[in-house]
């Protein structure tokens, strides 16, 4: 069953060319030249060179992560009116359009300024002086606008675009037994509606029940996906201490919440694993949750443990950003002295590396002693010396905590329990202690540096950045 996943999100731009022709040729405290160079044919030669370079740098220059409309050209003349006409040419691709690209021609903030005031969209533009102009107005009026020196710079903010965007198409899927906040994360958001006004954040409650009723129901054909999955993962492992009969039913697992997520719409998820634990259903049907969560993560779809919706943020946030799943974990200071923390749960994925690369080696392992529960596992060590991000979001869903660190060790490859941990030496694990009293007890964790990144999406998405 298909899922509409939000990391697909793509940014929508409209171009616009400001063209201004003057109405005679004259020079003044606005315009100097020579009068054959001044007339207005010389103003629409001039313009019609803007345009072809403005086109073909978007052809050549932007990013193919976006999606690009049709050019519209707004035509005005020196008695400094923008006709409404021409400012309706821009209809109707515009209202699809999530950031409006205005081109630095000739005189180009007054056109601009009416244009974003008309449709209301995000506007940017690449220059220097008049661009400026542009966005300290509409900022002082509460409307989005931006300047960039280059290309390259409104590459990079086109991809936190995208980002925002695919938060405001995440739809979470919250599996309950219990409270909206579990017993095991007591710190998670509790203020979902706050959640959805903040960031577009769109979410649906269910019981725990539901799925599982939907695992014990598998239709034929999805049974039979499930024994040929299991066989895979087994099959493709380095090292597998499970049998085919021992893991199967959590792939059944994963794939009865995956058709609950497209049943509902829903395209993140999570559940709590306390107070289903303790109804001893797990024991009785030899499922786990864990599997599902790492296989999940790696089609795309943020899932995390414990019905922590702060943490499923943090990895929907770091998966957007990094197009990498992301790990997550219990952190906990490992070493004082050596500025280590921990970050440890047995939900890696095999995409840890980029959705666009080959997957990484992994294990297979039982969480329990009694051989069920199935999980991956990813031996860290492979990953020594690289950098990591790690990030969570606060009780209210207003900041993120977040901080890079060298990964030093690993704990638990193949131990049952939840055992496997990243090891990171981090600026100050101390004072990355204190911080985290604010924020609570599971982090995001991605391969690679992107608190700079991080940081900018605080600043687009309208979230507090606190870096450790």
């Amino acid at each position: 069953m298909d899922i509409e996943r939000a990391i697909d999100q793509r940014v929508r731009i409209k171009p616009v060319f400001p063209q201004l022709t003057h109405s005679a040729a004259y020079e003044g405290p606005c315009r100097v030249g020579k009068p054959e160079d001044l007339t207005p044919e010389a103003d629409r030669i001039r313009n019609r060179q803007a345009l072809e370079a403005f086109e073909a740098q978007l052809e050549e220059d932007l990013t193919d992560e976006v999606e690009v409309l049709e050019t519209t050209v707004v035509e005005w003349t020196d008695d400094f009116v923008v006709p409404d006409a021409e400012l309706a040419k821009l209809e109707p691709d515009v209202y699809t359009a999530d950031v409006i690209l205005v081109a630095y021609a000739s005189l180009p903030q007054y056109p601009t300024v009416k244009i974003a005031e008309r449709f209301g969209k995000p506007l940017a533009m690449i220059g220097q002086v008049g661009t400026v102009d542009v966005t300290a107005y509409l900022r002082a009026r509460g409307m989005e606008g931006y300047a960039f020196l280059g290309w390259d710079d409104l590459n990079s903010f086109l991809s936190l675009l995208r980002v925002r965007k695919a938060l405001e198409h995440t739809r979470m899927l919250i599996a309950l037994k219990g409270e909206i906040v579990p017993t095991g994360v007591v710190s998670s958001i509790y203020d979902l509606e706050a959640l959805k006004r903040r960031f577009g954040v769109q979410h649906t409650v269910i019981t725990a029940e539901e799925i599982l009723e939907v695992m014990r129901g598998l239709p034929d054909d999805a049974a039979e996906q499930a024994r040929e999955l299991t066989a895979e993962l087994i099959g493709n492992a380095e090292q597998s201490d499970m049998s085919e009969e021992q893991l199967l039913p959590s792939v059944r697992f994963y794939l009865a919440a995956r058709r609950t997520l497209a049943k509902h719409e829903a395209n993140a998820f999570t559940l709590p694993c306390f107070e289903i634990c303790a109804t001893q259903v797990m024991e009785q049907e030899k499922v786990g949750f864990c599997l599902a969560h790492s296989l999940l993560k790696d089609e795309g779809i943020p899932s995390a443990c414990e019905g922590d919706v702060n943490v499923l943020m943090s990895i929907a946030v770091m998966m957007y950003l990094s197009r990498k799943t992301p790990h997550m974990g219990n952190t906990s200071v490992a070493d004082r002295a050596g500025s280590v923390i921990r970050v440890g749960h047995d939900v890696p994925g095999l995409k840890m590396k980029g959705f666009d690369e080959p997957d990484v080696p992994y294990g297979v392992k039982n969480f329990n002693v009694g051989g069920w529960g199935g999980t991956l596992r990813y031996d860290i060590s492979r990953d020594i010396g690289e950098t990591a991000t790690i990030a969570r979001f606060n009780p209210d869903g207003t900041a993120l905590l977040v901080a890079s660190g060298e990964v030093v060790g690993c704990r638990g490859y193949m131990d049952v329990g939840c055992s496997l941990a990243y090891e990171l030496r981090v600026a100050d694990a101390e004072g990355f202690f204190r911080l985290e009293q604010d924020f609570g007890h599971h982090f995001a964790l991605v391969l690679g540096d992107y608190v700079a990144q991080v940081h900018e999406l605080g600043r687009l998405a309208g979230f507090e950045v606190v870096e450790a």
